[in-house]
């Protein structure tokens, strides 16, 4: 829940809280008790709505990260050792469809690190009688493919988790329309009173004001470099667009003068992030965006 939302929800509680400490004068008004009892448990569901998204993705995004750093780990080793066995045998070819830098590993897609940890594996199981003196053997295959299967299981628990919170999302934003129509109709019995008490009219008028403390938080964190000089790039397109593509307005940056770039008040979910710059190869890539977190972004781009 955005800043802005929390200032109208501690609106709706200081609004509530006004119309039970002066009931008797209000609930003279047509309705007006009907309403008072929708506002009040409307902000109950919303603060309980609230906690639910603070908690639905608690612990998930630190334990996908971690065993995909595990699993970075173990590919460039695994890699190294097979880049080393077809250098050793003059296999081209293999040395081709082996070799894998640690970056090229850890800042690519989940989908691409998913697809080459698998490659890499069957590889060294086609080979494996030959590599037992360059490290891998059965039971380090064992392992590593413990952390491959590790990090499948982590990504959809993490999209399930964030499709989820979307939802949950989707329905707090109905809830928040829906009380916005409640206050609404509260307002026009409320013009009632304003002649004929106008200091209970005033008083109603002050709870209703939404004030608004402090900036949005950050969504993204991003930055783009040079795939193989690592130095920073400026002046890259980038562009997010919440998944699934259903007409969704997409959210567009371009890099500062070191690479950098910061996106405020995105919608938590999926995204596909695009980035180019002429002379580059196009990057695709799915980041996850979670409520009240900061997601950090970074992008390799190679040039053409």
């Amino acid at each position: 829940m955005n800043l802005f939302k929390k200032a109208k929800l501690k609106m709706y509680q200081v609004v509530n809280n006004f119309l039970v400490k002066n009931s008797e004068a209000v609930n003279l008004l047509p309705n007006l008790a009907i309403y008072q009892t929708r506002l009040d448990e409307n902000i109950a569901k919303i603060m309980k709505a609230e906690a639910n998204e603070s908690n639905n993705t608690t612990g998930l995004s630190d334990y996908k990260q971690e065993t995909k750093e595990d699993l970075v780990v173990a590919a460039f080793e695994v890699s190294s050792r097979l880049s080393s066995y077809a250098r050793q045998n003059n296999r081209p070819e293999l040395l081709k469809n082996t070799y894998y830098t640690e970056s090229k590993l850890r800042y690519n897609s989940d989908s691409y690190l998913r697809g080459n940890t698998r490659k890499l594996y069957d590889i060294a199981e086609t080979h494996l009688e030959e590599l037992a003196t360059f490290g891998i053997t059965a039971e380090t295959q064992v392992v590593y493919l413990g952390k491959i299967e590790a990090f499948e299981n982590a990504v959809p628990l993490k999209r399930d988790s964030i499709t989820a919170q979307v939802r949950q999302t989707n329905e707090t934003e109905q809830l928040f329309r829906d009380t916005d129509g409640v206050l609404k109709q509260i307002d026009n019995l409320m013009e009632i009173v304003r002649n004929s008490n106008a200091n209970l009219y005033v008083g109603y008028v002050d709870a209703r004001k939404v004030i608004e403390v402090g900036t949005e938080s950050l969504a993204v964190n991003g930055k783009v470099f040079d795939a193989v000089s690592l130095e920073a790039i400026s002046g890259v397109e980038i562009e997010l667009m919440l998944l699934p593509l259903n007409g969704h307005a997409p959210v567009q940056k371009k890099s500062a003068g070191k690479g950098g770039f910061r996106i405020k008040s995105l919608q938590p979910g999926i995204y596909q992030v695009k980035a180019g710059k002429y002379g580059y190869t196009e990057k695709l890539l799915d980041i996850v965006v979670n409520s009240g977190e900061t997601t950090d972004l970074t992008i390799a781009l190679t040039k053409n």
